[in-house]
């Protein structure tokens, strides 16, 4: 819900009064101080002794109605890992029109056992800085003082917003445990509000209503009182952790005063995509196209193919107008000014795109996104989008269109993109969904014709092929700084390698695949016992280890996009050895075709020959299919580093 609507409100409001609280700010005990470790999870760096949070509203005079949230917070801190949660950011949203949501009562202390004494450090005025963030948020930050491995850090602020009608997500969960947590909000009866509850702990508050007497008004409590809520920790394969946390969420659906305002704020999505497509920096943008008419002939002069039309005019737009890396679903200061300028925003950019499109007569929409770090949109508000892309139809089907990044091309998005779904939006505001996931798949293809020495190392000749989003990851990786410390990464990530004669083909040619080649010298490839050579024929380019080690995971496992990894490797036998034994070929298979891996390897007097593939045919697996996959990894870490084994002759 966008926080920049006027709302009518009666003159009449007091704050409500406080809970007793069970953590008395500055009281802090010894035997907190001289906790070494949380019991339920010795791993923690750090965790919360108490997360508090009391949300209501009140009526200040000259103000009006406004919405107060006060925050309380004791973490104690086990090791130097967790000197992270020593610090606070605290974000504030700031609207042109002069409301402005403001951070106040701040102080904290930051406590230390020394001997046998508390000696506690206050956080002063001058460890307090605000920035501004974006265009329409300020922050405040802090780290609290004199911090060391077995701290406790507390403090509390207030913060004061004159938007009563956006609640800030009720967040339950961290990357660290929590001991206890409490949590209040107090509705006015005039206000209706949707409570949606996320990620997988059982939240059941309590509820009731009351009469306050000094207001005459009704109020509706929700206090929620949780112990011992376990980290939610980062996991392999996981777009956006946030989207799986513990919390609630809350949506205003109206506000009714009686015999003074009556307003619904309840949406539909398309109400949403309405009133995007009405204002002016979204709508309008997609139809001026004064400005880039006569450059643009130039461009596109004697193209008749629509798809041509496409990459010609994408890589343009590339050219010509550069992001500045803010993202937004609206234009900032004009599609115009970014054109004439060269910098402009994502929405600068592709309504740019969409509008040149349209002018070349090639079917185009602007499609509305929820990049990965910005989560998935749980129900229909204005701040559920903050990124645009262009669709252009070709035949019968859309393809997708990003010109932010040098390297992207026609169905190859900035993996930002690539969440779950995104709204394509037609004339006169209508939409429909469209899915963002990549359908065909990305490869990978490693051919390498290995010579095995005496001293137990190799000399190999290395060709890679990368297409789609795997080339355009590689292109962003290679092209962001200098080959030789790109060489010099690549060495360490394959395991000490030694490489020479590097080529690169097609580094700026985007419509065919990346091509690496080299030869490399690699010592202690293999071992030789008892006169016997050992070694996986994979050689260092084996799976050594699972990414999945959890025994149970709650949410689901999203690559990005479909995949397939491909090895064909060739063993020069050397002199005076023959094989004595290979592992045996598989072939394997995710439930409903979701993946697949294949081993083939075979002999002659001469090589040993392997086919080995990894192919990944979903971006996303679900998390019924954890407990399949986990095995499917572990039986593929297993063949992998099987070893061959030769013998003399």
């Amino acid at each position: 819900m966008t926080k920049n609507i006027t709302i009518i409100v009666i003159a009449m409001f007091t704050m409500f009064p406080l809970q007793a609280q069970n953590f008395k700010f500055g009281k802090i005990t010894k035997e907190e101080l001289k906790e070494q470790f949380y019991t339920k999870d010795s791993s923690a760096p750090a965790a919360y002794l108490l997360k508090k949070r009391n949300s209501y509203y009140r009526y200040a005079k000259g103000s009006g109605l406004q919405l107060i949230t006060e925050i309380h917070k004791r973490i104690k801190i086990y090791n130097t890992e967790g000197f992270d949660y020593a610090s606070e950011t605290i974000n504030l949203y700031e609207n042109s029109g002069g409301s402005d949501e403001s951070a106040t009562k701040i102080k904290g202390y930051a406590y230390t056992l020394e001997g046998d004494e508390i000696v506690k450090t206050k956080l002063e005025k001058e460890d307090i800085f605000k920035s501004k963030y974006s265009k329409n948020r300020n922050q405040i930050k802090f780290t609290m003082p004199n911090v060391k491995a077995g701290s406790v850090v507390e403090y509390e602020y207030s913060i004061i917003s004159p938007f009563v009608q956006s609640i800030d997500e009720f967040v339950f969960q961290h990357s660290i445990p929590i001991k206890r947590l409490e949590a209040k909000m107090k509705i006015l009866e005039y206000f209706k509000f949707n409570q949606r509850q996320k990620g997988f702990l059982a939240l059941n508050p309590e509820t009731k209503k009351y009469m306050d007497t000094s207001l005459g008004l009704m109020v509706s409590e929700m206090l929620y009182n949780l112990n011992d809520i376990p980290a939610l920790k980062e996991e392999k394969f996981v777009s956006n952790i946030k989207n799986f946390r513990a919390g609630v969420k809350f949506e205003i659906v109206s506000l009714e005063i009686p015999g003074s305002t009556h307003k619904v704020y309840s949406k539909t999505w398309d109400d949403v995509v309405k009133t995007i497509y009405q204002s002016s920096s979204f709508g309008d943008a997609i139809t001026r196209n004064g400005y880039f008419k006569d450059e643009l002939d130039l461009e596109i002069e004697g193209l008749i193919n629509p798809e041509e039309k496409i990459e010609k005019i994408l890589e343009f737009v590339k050219k010509k107008v550069k992001w500045n890396s803010y993202r937004g679903f609206g234009t900032y200061e004009g599609t115009k000014k970014a054109f004439k300028e060269g910098t402009g925003n994502s929405a600068d950019i592709n309504l740019m795109l969409v509008s040149m499109l349209k002018y070349a007569k090639v079917t185009a929409h602007p499609v509305l996104v929820s990049t990965r770090d910005h989560g998935v949109p749980m129900f229909p508000t204005l701040e559920g989008y903050n990124y645009v892309l262009a669709a252009a139809k070709v035949g019968n089907e859309y393809c997708l269109l990003d010109a932010t990044n040098t390297f992207s091309t026609i169905d190859v998005l900035p993996t930002r993109a690539l969440n779950w779904y995104g709204r394509m939006v037609s004339e006169g505001g209508n939409s429909e969904i469209v899915d963002l996931m990549p359908k065909k798949k990305s490869t990978d293809i490693v051919m390498m014709s290995v010579d095995l020495n005496e001293d137990g190392s190799i000399i190999a000749k290395y060709r890679q092929q990368y297409n789609k989003n795997n080339a355009y990851l590689f292109r962003n990786i290679f092209n962001k700084g200098s080959q030789e410390s790109f060489l010099e990464e690549l060495e360490k990530e394959q395991g000490q390698i030694e490489i020479s004669e590097y080529q690169l083909k097609n580094n700026y040619d985007l419509d065919k695949p990346i091509v690496q080649s080299f030869q490399f010298f690699k010592e202690d490839a293999f071992e030789s016992i008892g006169g016997k050579l050992y070694f996986s024929p994979m050689f260092h380019l084996c799976s050594t280890e699972s990414p999945f080690k959890s025994d149970k995971r709650e949410f689901p496992v999203d690559y990005g996009y479909p995949w397939e990894d491909k090895y064909l490797i060739t063993i020069n036998l050397p002199d005076g050895y023959k094989v004595e034994s290979l592992p045996e070929p598989v072939a394997m298979a995710l439930p409903e075709n979701l993946g697949t891996f294949r081993y083939n390897i075979s002999s002659n007097p001469k090589t040993i020959n392997l086919r080995a593939s990894i192919s990944m045919n979903s971006a996303v697996i679900p998390s019924h299919h954890y407990i399949s996959l986990k095995e499917f990894y572990r039986q593929i870490v297993e063949k992998e580093t099987e070893k061959v084994v030769l013998s003399k002759i």
